[in-house]
């Protein structure tokens, strides 16, 4: 598939699904702005369907290890999933944000015909799998912490910091399943998504998707809701200081999904932790995921990271409580234990 093909691709009506809304990214891809309640999302998470893929990955492991350059390149031009990833003249060391997008979709809002074959059977292996249950559970979780902050503080100011998140797919389905069960929390009160990212392809989609979910009869209708965009890098001070300026009276969440834990540098991570502990006068939690370590993780992973040159980091628990030890940060894990690829966590900073 040609990911920069700038003529707009687009799904026949009769192949969309009904009720959710569509846009376009900038390279020309037509797709459903993702709704982590609709059934055929519910349905792709499906548990005799991931044990099934895992007993595959070894072999598949295996296969992917050995596969020739050739062969890795015909995918990369054949699957926007992997089309960055894969590609001898990827810009980056990891999966774009897009990429990431489709798997979270599943491959029944993947839909396309043949040209999409490949992303919809990408989408049904265990790395989509476990994408989806890491965007079900963190968006449950930012929903559980937020609900009884907005529901005791009506009126103030929401402040959700999406740390190089893509298409801030989490941030938004956890605002959608907030309103849904309670349209009060959300109603006359100013909501900010500050977006920091390096690539422009999700935040753009992001844009384009809050603009949808605003229409009439839809679920962001009559929010006095805005996205800002920054195109910097996550440990970028300048751009933090821009974020947080004035921020003391609100409410301030923040998150990094598949992000800031599972590609930074350790210096990176605890500078970001670092300036957020320095404004403790937030009271901010940092919902995040990290990998498993190399010896739990789904060994397809390890496999993929190693034939792409990924900068992946595999924490694991003890990792990553390592990293955190020296912060006034705590820990607390959640989330489906039999996610093969993520740990889910939310970090809090320790009282002083």
């Amino acid at each position: 598939m040609d990911i920069d093909n700038e003529h707009p691709r687009r799904i026949a009506e009769a192949n969309k699904v009904p009720g959710l809304p569509y846009v376009f990214t900038d390279t020309g891809l037509e797709l459903p702005v993702l709704d982590i309640t609709h059934p055929f999302f519910e349905q792709s998470i499906d548990d005799s369907a991931l044990a099934a893929v895992r007993a595959q990955s070894p072999a598949l492991a295996a296969l992917v290890r050995a596969m020739p350059e050739a062969q890795r390149k015909m995918i990369a031009e054949r699957s926007y999933i992997w089309g960055t990833h894969f590609s001898n003249n990827a810009p980056t060391s990891y999966l774009s944000g897009m990429g990431t997008y489709l798997l979270k979709l599943g491959p029944r809002l993947i839909g396309g015909g043949d040209e999409r074959e490949s992303d919809r059977r990408a989408a049904m292996g265990v790395t989509g799998i476990a994408a989806r249950m890491r965007l079900r559970d963190l968006c449950r979780r930012q929903a559980e912490i937020l609900s009884p902050m907005l529901k005791a503080q009506p009126g103030k100011r929401l402040c959700l910091i999406n740390v190089a998140g893509g298409a801030a797919t989490d941030t938004i389905n956890a605002l959608r399943l907030i309103r849904r069960r309670d349209e009060s929390l959300l109603r006359d009160r100013r909501i900010e998504i500050q977006l920091l990212e390096i690539d422009t392809i999700g935040p753009h989609f992001a844009e384009q998707s809050l603009a949808a979910l605003r229409a009439p009869g839809q679920d962001f209708e009559g929010l006095d809701l805005d996205l800002r965009f920054r195109n910097r890098s996550w440990s970028d001070e300048a751009a933090w200081a821009e974020i947080l300026k004035d921020r003391d009276r609100d409410i301030v969440l923040c998150s990094s999904e598949g992000g800031l834990f599972e590609y930074g540098r350790d210096e990176e991570i605890l500078a970001v932790l670092g300036i957020l502990a320095r404004r403790s006068s937030l009271a901010t939690a940092f919902i995040g995921s990290c990998l498993l370590d190399r010896e739990t993780v789904d060994p397809t992973v390890t496999a993929l990271a190693e034939a792409s040159g990924s900068t992946l980091r595999f924490f694991g628990k003890a990792g990553l409580a390592a990293l955190l030890k020296p912060t006034p940060w705590s820990v607390e894990w959640f989330g489906a234990a039999a996610n093969p690829v993520y740990l889910l966590f939310s970090l809090k900073p320790l009282p002083r």
